[in-house]
């Protein structure tokens, strides 16, 4: 998608601290996830999504020293979006 921008977002869930997503809208975000749980072999209760989250904000003894880079599409949080399991 020439052009196309990228957004973060932070899809928080009922029983995980929750994922981290860049993607090209927030569609394409909840295809990433989708994919990610079939990764995973776990599906994820969705109890709200944060668009453009500030990624200092978020847990700093976990997900910020166990996170990908947060400016490529894909999952960042947990890392599956360097390989070998970067997304499509």
């Amino acid at each position: 998608m020439p052009g196309a921008t990228l957004t973060r977002y932070w899809f928080k869930t009922k029983n995980e601290l929750g994922f981290g997503i860049t993607a090209f809208s927030e569609e394409d975000a909840k295809v990433l996830l989708t994919d990610m749980a079939t990764i995973i072999g776990k599906d994820y209760e969705v109890l709200e999504i944060i668009t453009n989250v500030d990624v200092s904000t978020l847990d700093q003894n976990h997900v910020i020293p166990n996170m990908g880079p947060p400016n490529l599409r894909g999952v960042w949080y947990p890392l599956l979006n360097l390989p070998p399991y970067s997304q499509r």
